[in-house]
């Protein structure tokens, strides 16, 4: 009797061994199906039971429906992004065209007739009317550059000479900020493979934000090692913090809307947008109350 019953434990503790060795498998099985799944969600995989089990399987069941879910919430998610990236690149060229009409009569309308206030006047719509322009610019760009469909040919740029020219552009805005600029830019072509107009897009950018958030000084540098290609602004700031130096690339991210009104927060967006369409990078960090923004290129030799 002693013999059956030793038996019939040593039977139920190989049963359980096996049943546990089953789980095991079917986890460790489960677990890689769903990394895999994971890393390519958009294809309409399941996950799959190796062998059959009532319980594993109403498990699976549900996770199935789970991803099931997923996929359909992603599926709804990035209609709803292409919807209202072409409304905004719609509203954009809708406004486009008028202003540009309205922009060109400010600028041949005849101010001979007018006094030295209604010139003035007439001055500061012609600066908000340029303004509202390059606003409507910079959504129509955004939405053309994340809808890919902004296509860049690349070819050898000069990065120091259009650098030099974008700084001559900015000059008058930094001026009249009251910042000290100081450049340490090579004599000597340093030249990358990008498209000139998106890098000169990318200069302009920085060169405005630093406008709209450096408190004194503006530092702008370019060093060429080996191959590749540093070029960094720096400027002082104040009521910053690393949350927001994490943030600057989040398009519509503003630091402080009520100092900052009129900006869409797509400067550094499309900036991040353009250097990586010319494969580069870029990226921003905070050192004793100075940002400082870098963008890393590989040298053309």
């Amino acid at each position: 009797m002693i013999y059956i019953i030793t038996a019939i434990l040593a039977m139920g503790v190989c049963y359980l061994s096996a049943r546990l060795l089953f789980l095991k498998k079917s986890v460790k099985d489960t677990k890689k199906q769903l990394e895999e799944i994971n890393q390519y969600l958009e294809e309409n995989r399941i996950v799959t039971l190796s062998a059959p089990d009532k319980e594993f399987e109403a498990l699976l069941v549900e996770i199935n429906h789970t991803l099931q879910e997923v996929r359909l919430e992603r599926v709804m998610y990035d209609k709803r992004e292409k919807e209202f990236k072409q409304q905004i690149e719609n509203i954009s060229h809708d406004l486009r065209t008028p202003l540009t009409s309205m922009i060109g009569y400010l600028k041949i309308m005849d101010a001979s007739g007018l006094n030295e206030e209604e010139q003035a006047d007439l001055q500061t719509v012609l600066r908000k009317a340029e303004r509202l322009q390059e606003l409507i610019t910079q959504f129509y760009d955004f939405s053309r550059l994340t809808a890919q469909d902004y296509p860049l040919d690349l070819e050898s740029v000069d990065v120091t000479k259009t650098l030099r020219e974008a700084l001559a552009d900015a000059y008058g805005e930094l001026a009249g900020r009251q910042l000290e600029v100081w450049a340490d830019i090579p004599e000597k072509a340093v030249c990358i493979m990008a498209n000139e107009k998106a890098l000169q897009r990318v200069f302009q950018n920085l060169l405005q934000n630093a406008g709209k958030y450096a408190v004194s000084r503006l530092d702008v540098s370019v060093k060429a090692e080996d191959e590749k290609l540093e070029i960094c602004f720096a400027n002082d700031v104040e009521d910053m913090d690393t949350y927001d130096v994490e943030r600057l690339f989040e398009r519509f991210y503003t630091l402080d809307s009520s100092r900052n009104s009129g900006s869409t927060g797509l400067g550094l967006t499309i900036a991040k947008e353009f250097v990586e369409k010319m494969k580069g990078s870029i990226e921003a960090d905070l050192e004793d109350k100075k940002l400082y923004i870098r963008l890393l290129f590989a040298k053309k030799n």
